[in-house]
Parts: C-alpha cells; structure tokens; sequence
C-alpha cells in the first residue's frame, strides 16, 4: 500500500468535472445514463457494472480482470472509478490486485462514498454472504469530489450518507450534521470537512490498526444486519441502527450510565429511521446476529466491538456475551 495517498492533498473538489485523457474506465452504469453529456465524448475503454452488494463478488472481479487483460493495463496505467460505493470498493480491489496493484482514481457519485467509501483506501468484495470479508488497503492517487453528482441521487441514497455522516459527528462533535429532512444536499464546505476528517484518522492508522478502527462505531452491527437481511437493509440505514444497538448493548453491560445513554439516543434519534428498517430491528435479536458479529475482521480471539464507554467511544473486547 502507497500511504503518501493518505493525506489532503488527495482530495479535490472539481466543481466543473474534467473527463480523464488516458487510462481506462470503469463506471456504474447507471451514471452514465444520468450524464450522458460528460461521457459522450468516451474516448477511454469504459466497462460498466451495474450498482448493488450483489455485484461486489468474485465473478465481477473476474470480469474486471477480463477488461484490464483485453486492454493491456499496465502497472502505471490509471483505472478511473465512477461511482457509489459498492463500485469503489469491488473497483478498487480489482485494481490493487491485478499485476499486484495499478494506479487508481477515484470519482465518488454518492453522498456515502464522498465522505466515506472512498476515503482511505479500504477497499472490498462480499464473500459467503459476509460483507467486504475480502479486501485490500490501497488508497487512490486522487479522489474527486462532484458535488453535481448527489443532485440525481434518491433521497433514500442520499439518507444513507447520512448516516455516515452522523456516525463521524458522534466521534468528534465539530463535524457539521446534515438536513435529515432530506431536503437538502450539503454544501461544498460540509462534504470536504467529513472527507478530511476520515482521511486525516487514515493517516494516522494506515491499517486499521489503532484508531481508525472507532470509524466502525455502529458497522459491527450494521455488517451483522445487512448480512442476516441478505443486503435488503441498505448500508448506511444498517449503520445507523448499528449505532442504537451499540448503545443499547453498552447500557445492558454497564459500559455507560443512563444519562449517558440518554445524550447519545438523543442524538440518534434525528435520524430519519425507515419503518422497514425498525420492525426489522424489532423482530431479530442479538443472537441472531451474533454469528455474524464473531466473523467480524476487526475480531481476534475475542469479540471485538466499537461501544460507547463512559463519555468516549472505545475499542472493547469480550471473553465471552
């Protein structure tokens, strides 16, 4: 892993976005629909996949592979990535283990990728149903931010980065929160402050190894969900309900005080929740999803889980639940 790509510098906001001059493309097809002025003059070879966890598999990354061997990619050739961040991540896989890593940039078309998925170079696939189970560190040369990008996503796309975004402002409170209304989409400003608090974190842990691992306050659960619903719950709505069961869970141990709990579910609880998402939540347990939680990569011999402790958020580990 090149880690000198874990810094600011990385990270450009291109208000008029500049379609790239060499190297090749890979693309959610459903961005290229929605901007077909910006890619009809496609000069690059341009392989297009279709959006969702049920492409972030090996077959895809197999037919990645295909493209880079049909169009002879080489070493220090750049492989340019549009959009979400399922794309990003089965994207950015390819790349960093095809001839053992080529050059990438990446071009985030979500909120959810813009202040996380792209941010940091983890990069991943879904193998036997467990969530990004296979993956690679490789951050990208540049990762550019369209914010034009977020003005035809859905709202219910648009929520899920959201949830990201609250995720970050309940580790460091200064970072901005966004309209949950949904109404509107966060400014410039906003976006680069949640990028750069993701990327600075990174580059003090290039593995994950040490603080970084707090980013996945709420994704234990969250992956633990997404997987037992079979990818029905999105993402970011998984998250958030992470977070809540995060709390709960630190209540039940005695981790935090009633105050405590109350102060952080206060916070929680501006998130807009979809009705599907908490009769889901009502109707599994924790042991349902415990299976699920002890293939967790953060986990070692022990349970390893991000929980409320006390006033902070910490790594914890469990002998036994």
């Amino acid at each position: 892993m090149n880690s000198k790509f874990l810094c600011p510098e990385a990270l450009e906001i291109q208000s008029s976005l500049l379609y790239p001059d060499s190297g090749l493309i890979v693309c959610d097809a459903r961005i290229k629909e929605l901007y077909p002025d910006f890619f009809a003059a496609n000069q690059a070879p341009t392989c297009l996949i279709a959006a969702g966890e049920d492409a972030k598999n090996l077959n895809t990354v197999q037919s990645l592979y295909q493209f880079f061997l049909r169009n002879s990619l080489g070493r220090s050739d750049m492989v340019h990535v549009f959009g979400g961040g399922t794309i990003c991540d089965l994207a950015a896989y390819a790349v960093s283990t095809y001839k053992r890593g080529c050059r990438l940039q990446l071009y985030p078309s979500t909120l959810l990728a813009m202040v996380d998925a792209a941010i940091g170079g983890k990069t991943g696939i879904n193998f036997h149903n467990l969530k990004n189970h296979i993956g690679s560190f490789y951050p990208a040369e540049r990762v550019i931010l369209h914010k034009a990008f977020l003005q035809t996503l859905a709202p219910d796309e648009l929520r899920q980065g959201m949830a990201e975004m609250l995720k970050a402002h309940m580790l460091f409170e200064e970072l901005p929160l966004p309209d949950f209304t949904g109404t509107e989409i966060p400014d410039e400003e906003d976006l680069l402050a949640h990028a750069l608090y993701k990327m600075s974190v990174c580059q003090e842990d290039p593995f994950d190894k040490g603080p970084r691992m707090l980013l996945n306050f709420g994704h234990s659960f969250g992956h633990a969900l997404e997987s037992h619903s079979a990818y029905r719950i999105k993402h970011g709505d998984a998250v958030a309900a992470g977070m809540n069961m995060a709390c709960d869970f630190s209540l039940q141990m005695n981790f935090i005080d009633r105050q405590q709990y109350n102060a952080r579910k206060e916070t929680l609880k501006l998130y807009p929740y979809p009705a599907e998402l908490l009769d889901y939540m009502q109707s599994i347990g924790f042991e349902e999803l415990y299976p699920y939680l002890i293939q967790d990569k953060k986990n070692g011999a022990n349970l390893r889980l991000i929980l409320p402790v006390g006033a902070e958020i910490k790594l914890v580990e469990l002998n036994e639940v």
